[in-house]
């Protein structure tokens, strides 16, 4: 079994290569610009373009031709191809996704909308490598898939809705345009859309306020893996991180930096937590 992601799905470059997990890059465009997501361009440099250099960035998905030329080689190699992607009311993808299988007229790929997107999207990417490298079977993986999609859950806390409002993915969350100085929009995922959660006054109470929201989702005392995201704000994620490990009881902790693509649509100071019941 051969798992296949986007470059939205935002792990660390290393969980790719420890699970072999195929990787397609959305891509970055700086005006004439354009640069594929974690390739030619890292996270680092895109924050320092975008907050330091105030650069305005969109984005653009995969062409087919580019799955195909992942797909190929997978197929060729014998495999079967599980290839999930970002929420596809957010981004064409996953439509270029399907077109790739249809031109290469396989029964031996499955297209999964996750949904979800960032670290959302790549626990359960992750979850699926993992459970490949065991052994586990097409259909295996796709029950898993589909129950972690369903018990995942997802808060994050932005700076500012300037991003989300600019690209066009602000969903349901324009409810909390023309928020006051120093409020801090809680958002979450449902249904594939950005909707809003709470707003809270400063960020030490935003991030207090997405771990008790999840334990009020799991209950106390559940065994969970965490993925702490942030968009430039490493001491935002020690924080985070010193009060998910004292306040729910995390058997797996993953950090995860807000890719390119990502970061485009929610800007910089981004903090999320994604939890998951441990199975």
């Amino acid at each position: 079994m051969a798992i296949v992601t986007d470059s939205t799905a935002d792990l660390p470059a290393h969980l790719y290569k420890e699970h072999n997990i195929t990787v397609v890059p959305l891509k970055v465009i700086f005006g004439q610009e354009m640069l594929l997501d974690g390739v030619e361009i890292t996270p680092d440099r895109f924050f320092y373009r975008q907050a330091v250099l105030k650069e305005y960035s969109t984005t653009s998905q995969p062409s087919p031709a580019e799955f195909v030329a992942a797909y190929r080689p997978l197929l060729e190699a014998g495999g079967e191809v599980i290839s999930l992607h970002i929420s596809s009311r957010m981004s064409g993808t996953l439509q270029s996704a399907r077109l790739a299988q249809s031109m290469l007229s396989s029964g031996h790929i499955e297209i999964i909308d996750s949904t979800r997107v960032s670290a959302a999207l790549g626990l359960v990417v992750l979850n699926a490598a993992r459970a490949a490298q065991r052994g586990a079977g097409r259909s295996e993986i796709m029950e898993l898939i589909s129950r972690q999609i369903r018990n995942l859950e997802v808060f994050f806390a932005v700076d500012t809705l300037e991003y989300l409002q600019r690209g066009g993915r602000i969903g349901r969350a324009q409810a909390f345009l023309g928020t006051l100085l120093n409020v801090k929009p809680i958002l979450t995922m449902r249904d594939g859309y950005i909707h809003p959660f709470e707003k809270v006054r400063g960020k030490q109470k935003a991030l207090q306020r997405m771990i008790t929201a999840m334990q009020d989702r799991y209950g106390p005392g559940t065994s969970l893996q965490c993925v702490l995201v942030h968009g430039q704000d490493p001491q935002g994620l020690e924080e985070l991180r010193q009060l998910v490990s004292q306040q729910l009881n995390c058997v797996e902790i993953i950090d995860c930096q807000l890719g390119c693509v990502v970061g485009s649509h929610v800007g910089p100071g981004v903090l999320g937590l994604v939890c998951l019941p441990l199975e």
